[in-house]
């Protein structure tokens, strides 16, 4: 007899299951859903638990604070829209003792999703008027088509996220059909689920088996059994990710030679020597680090992350240095052309430009002769841009060190070309000023050794921040924070409402600010910077706020990481609730540059308070005020917006975990080194990773691109 396998299951499609016809197939399809693989591993995103349920009659007023269940039949809907404009939905919900009613505030379509006579069970903190009567308020809520499929399961029913098509009943049963057939000894197989981990690790480690954490996932008996499946699948999430990076890093140094050197340790002392500073140690050791990784026998793939302000960039100025005196080219891409403007600005204060040569290759760089004829000669040199680097016309004929920075902002295939655009493979050095949980770390950054710079340069001055509301009161209070640091001849920078996904309303709202500064200001120059602006207005905006001929300058977001211009004092946020924590932090980030002390405030929209905004708003503007520390509020932001948006991988579409939240799970990510370590047998780490594969195929639609 032989073990079905995680590689056996991805062979079967789903339209093999009893129950599952061409049409629900159609639908899983639509929803990714294709193998029984694919199926077993659609975890719950909830537990409906029976011990919780109640008849309508049952619940008091002590049930207020807690979360109780009532399953029952909708009698009616409703759905009423106030001079506001704001869309309740009421639905009267009723069971063999009595009814209730739950509304839903805002656009959540309940009366598209149900209709008088469906089956339903509602979860929430019910509210008990003095009346007797009892509603919800925004509940969760689902549908069940047959009430005798609720005297079927154990205590904990699993619901599932919406399949087109689909209801949780069917994808309920689905499973059940999968679970019985691995059960079965049918067509000459071994019950049970082939389980890659040794029983040896599964015993010390207290694990349920592959196919029991299968199992219970689904349909535990308790919470136990859920928590036990749980952690399981989590730690075999973890162990994927750990084999996939383990094999992505031994195939980048078994496969690619590096560049030979030329530099020596006297060339950089030289070098560090006649910087404007000195060196903190966190900078003396990333530089170290990198130099260390140059003279290796493989191509570098290192991240250096560190605070805003941090000094990141000059790190990067003494690695390309040392390529340039190594006789390559460096090509260093940035997100945006103001903070590539930003970088040459200040490469070139750290570098003596007589003797290297530096260019500038944005979209707005129009004389480019001299810089492409450079590039096809392989004259060494810094080539600093944005996505210009990567068009079809440019092309590397001798480059040695590709520097990306804020590189979660570039799509895979972008950072691709620009690495892979010669025959050899150069040294890779990516760079964030967004702090990485280490939690993080490891799903993103997993094939790259990483760096921190974890420590200011000497004489910051701690930055002063305030959480301001938005009355006519408020509004004042900044008008009189700003007089305050205007008279100490210092400048100030206002940011504006960042609206996703359109620039057009963004540089709206900062014109409307800006009329307002300049109204409010009149003795004072106010100049306003936004996108849309040509290469040449930008830099001599820029050039006239580092030289002091603008007090206030009124901005977009693209301010955001990059700009350095001293006496700024002063950071205005304006509507700092839409922004996400680590941006606030990058914002804060542009002032506190010299030794006056600087102050940023967090200001919320006009007309609303802390009480009017929403919960995770809040959540960001009182961290950001209480905490400074970038690595502890990136922890938080994490809490916050979860793994998926922190790692952008709604941009890149790297992330395979299903169940392991790397808000929640950091002990189990410790937990999975230790067994990975463990590991021993070349086959099970051959199997493990012929699994991973399988389960975590995006990272390898990705890989070599980080």
């Amino acid at each position: 007899m032989v073990e079905r396998s995680y590689k056996y299951l991805n062979e079967i499609e789903l339209n093999f299951v009893k129950g599952i016809g061409e049409k629900k197939f159609a639908s899983l399809k639509k929803s990714k859903l294709k193998t029984i693989n694919d199926l077993i591993r659609y975890f719950p995103r909830t537990h409906i638990d029976r011990s919780k349920v109640k008849l309508v009659s049952e619940i008091e007023q002590n049930d207020q604070t807690y979360e109780v269940t009532i399953f029952g039949t909708i009698d009616k809907l409703s759905v009423f829209t106030t001079k506001s404009r704001l869309r309740i939905a009421t639905l009267t919900i009723s069971d063999e003792s009595g009814s209730l009613k739950a509304k839903w505030f805002g656009p959540q379509y309940i009366e598209s999703r149900f209709k008088e006579g469906d089956v339903v069970a509602v979860s929430g903190k019910p509210e008990v008027k003095k009346t007797g009567s009892i509603e919800f308020k925004n509940p969760a809520i689902e549908k069940f088509t047959d009430v005798e499929e609720l005297n079927q399961t154990g205590s904990l029913i699993p619901i599932y996220k919406k399949v087109e098509g689909m209801t949780s009943a069917s994808i309920r049963k689905g499973l059940k059909e999968i679970i019985n057939i691995l059960e079965s000894t049918k067509d000459n197989f071994e019950p049970g689920l082939f389980d890659v981990l040794p029983s040896n690790i599964r015993e010390e480690y207290s694990l349920l088996d592959r196919f029991e954490s299968i199992k219970k996932i689904h349909f535990p008996k308790n919470e136990n059994d859920y928590k036990s499946a749980r952690r399981r699948l989590v730690l075999d999430e973890f162990i994927y990710l750990r084999s996939i990076f383990a094999n992505l890093k031994s195939k980048h140094k078994n496969e690619n030679k590096g560049l030979v050197y030329k530099f020596t340790n006297p060339d950089i002392e030289e070098f560090v020597k006649q910087l404007p500073f000195n060196l903190t140690q966190s900078q003396n050791s990333a530089m170290n680090e990198i130099l260390e990784d140059l003279k290796k026998t493989y191509p570098m793939k290192r991240l250096l992350q560190g605070d805003v302000g941090s000094g990141k960039t000059v790190v990067a100025t003494i690695a390309s240095y040392a390529a340039i005196k190594s006789d390559y080219q460096v090509a260093l891409m940035a997100p945006t052309e103001v903070l590539a403007e930003q970088h040459y600005s200040s490469i070139n204060e750290f570098m003596n430009k007589d003797q290297y040569e530096i260019h500038l290759l944005t979209s707005s760089v129009k004389n480019r002769d001299k810089i492409l004829k450079n590039l096809k000669n392989g004259n060494p040199g810094l080539y600093v841009g944005t996505h210009a680097l990567i068009q079809e016309s440019i092309k590397f004929s001798n480059l040695g060190l590709a520097i990306i920075d804020e590189q979660q902002r570039f799509g895979v295939e972008q950072r691709k070309k620009l690495i892979n655009e010669t025959g050899n493979i150069p040294d890779q050095l990516v760079m964030t000023a967004t702090p990485i949980p280490r939690t993080t770390a490891l799903s993103i950054y997993g094939d790259l050794e990483i760096s921190s710079i974890n420590e200011l340069p000497p004489g910051r001055k701690d930055i002063t921040s305030h959480l301001i509301e938005g009355s006519k009161k408020d509004n004042d209070i900044i008008y009189d924070i700003c007089k305050f640091h205007l008279k100490r001849k210092s400048q100030i920078f206002v940011v504006c409402p960042f609206i996703e996904e359109s620039e057009v309303m963004d540089i709206q709202a900062a014109e409307n600010v800006f009329i307002e500064y300049k109204e409010k200001f009149k003795d004072y120059k106010v100049s306003i910077l936004h996108g849309k602006m040509s290469f040449d207005e930008k830099e001599q905006i820029m050039q006239d706020m580092k030289s002091g001929k603008i007090d206030i300058l009124v901005s977009t977001i693209v301010i955001e990481v990059g700009i350095d211009i001293p006496n700024a004092t002063l950071m205005i946020i304006e509507s700092a609730e839409r922004f996400g924590l680590n941006q606030l932090h990058q914002l804060r980030g542009r002032v506190g540059r010299s030794d006056k002390q600087s102050e940023c405030v967090f200001h919320v929209s006009k007309k609303k308070t802390l009480k009017t905004i929403s919960e995770d708003g809040k959540r960001r503007l009182e961290a950001i005020v209480d905490i400074k520390d970038g690595f502890r509020l990136s922890e938080i932001d994490l809490e916050i917006r979860g793994e998926g948006k922190v790692t952008g991988t709604s941009q890149s579409g790297q992330s395979d975990l299903k169940i392991a939240d790397l808000r929640y799970d950091y002990k189990l990510l410790l937990e999975s080194k230790n067994i990975f370590d463990q590991l021993e047998s070349e086959d099970i780490k051959n199997l493990l990773f012929e699994e991973a594969q399988i389960l975590f195929p995006n990272y390898f639609k990705a890989s070599g691109t980080t």
